[in-house]
């Protein structure tokens, strides 16, 4: 039993721990602020005040990180349980809360954003009470978002390696080569060899969909003739559209496309490509009521966008 009359209980905050614990686990004040979405010197007076209770020092500075001292080291262990515990008790409250007033976020890979807005609209409709943040980022950022638990569940083009995670496979993500409808390719039985010289639309540097493109390559031994590296799938789809070079991308996130006609799948030996798009959340992560609602949709829409694509590549 901790002591009644201890003088870090009765004077320290729960914010001021907060904002220790933010500090040590970035090792730097300015991270910290931008975290907690506070100005430096307030995360300054807050550490000020706790080092004022303790009379003893926190941190010390060398260069521009900072370390926690021993007396900091000791503090971090306990802050970090309790707010960790704290966290979990927020979950269970909004478990039991379920669609009265709740909340879903959610972080997904952009080539998802195609068809995850059509199941929010549905959710939104049936439960009109609940509020649903989405975000949407590439690989990079998804799994900085998971190893901070930011959300209450992703979706990403693969199972993140490292993390204690669940994942599973919620929809089918073919990849295929495509180009303009006009393109003089259409319609040709083709080899990776064949594109060799065409020029080619990469996406950026941390993007899944380029991760995965280029591990495709690696087994093909294919090096394409990049002319473009660009920063997303919109970017794709209008370089698609003007006729600006050949791509591989997800299928599904051009269906609207293809079936006008406007952009069609290139017949190459040995695509598509079949991949997935994995529902991902931290092991032991507690959902709330609404949160497995809308993933139980996400899997129905991911069934009927499985069977979709399936029917457009054969």
């Amino acid at each position: 039993m901790p002591e009644k009359d201890s003088i870090l209980a009765r004077n320290a905050t729960l914010r001021q721990l907060q904002v220790f614990e933010s500090i040590a686990r970035n090792q730097s004040f300015t991270k910290a602020a931008k975290e907690l979405h506070l100005t430096q010197p307030t995360v300054s007076m807050q550490v000020k005040k706790l080092v004022d209770v303790l009379e003893a020092p926190l941190f010390e500075q060398i260069g521009r990180k900072v370390f926690l001292t021993s007396a900091g080291e000791a503090l971090y262990e306990a802050a970090e349980a309790i707010l960790r515990k704290l966290n979990t008790a927020e979950q269970k409250i909004n478990h039991l809360k379920g669609f009265s007033g709740g909340s879903v976020k959610l972080s997904v890979i952009s080539t998802a954003q195609y068809f995850v807005p059509k199941v929010i609209h549905e959710f939104n409709q049936a439960y009109p009470d609940v509020t649903v943040v989405m975000r949407v980022g590439n690989k990079e950022t998804l799994l900085d978002r998971i190893a901070k638990n930011k959300d209450d569940f992703y979706l990403l083009g693969q199972p993140p390696e490292g993390l204690n995670v669940t994942s599973e496979p919620v929809a089918v993500n073919p990849l295929a080569f495509v180009a303009n409808a006009n393109h003089p390719l259409v319609g040709k039985s083709l080899t990776v060899e064949d594109l060799k010289d065409e020029p080619f639309l990469m996406r950026e540097t941390g993007s899944g969909i380029r991760a995965q493109v280029e591990k495709v390559f690696d087994q093909f031994d294919f090096q394409p003739s990049v002319k473009m590296v660009l920063g997303g799938n919109e970017a794709l789809r209008l370089g698609l559209l003007q006729n600006l070079g050949i791509t591989v991308t997800s299928v599904p996130t051009l269906m609207n496309e293809i079936n006008r006609g406007e952009i069609a799948i290139l017949n190459v030996r040995g695509f598509p490509i079949n991949r997935h798009w994995y529902l991902t959340y931290p092991n032991g992560k507690i959902l709330s009521i609404a949160a497995e609602k809308l993933i139980e949709l996400l899997k129905l829409e991911g069934e009927s966008l499985s069977e979709q694509a399936f029917n457009k590549l054969n």
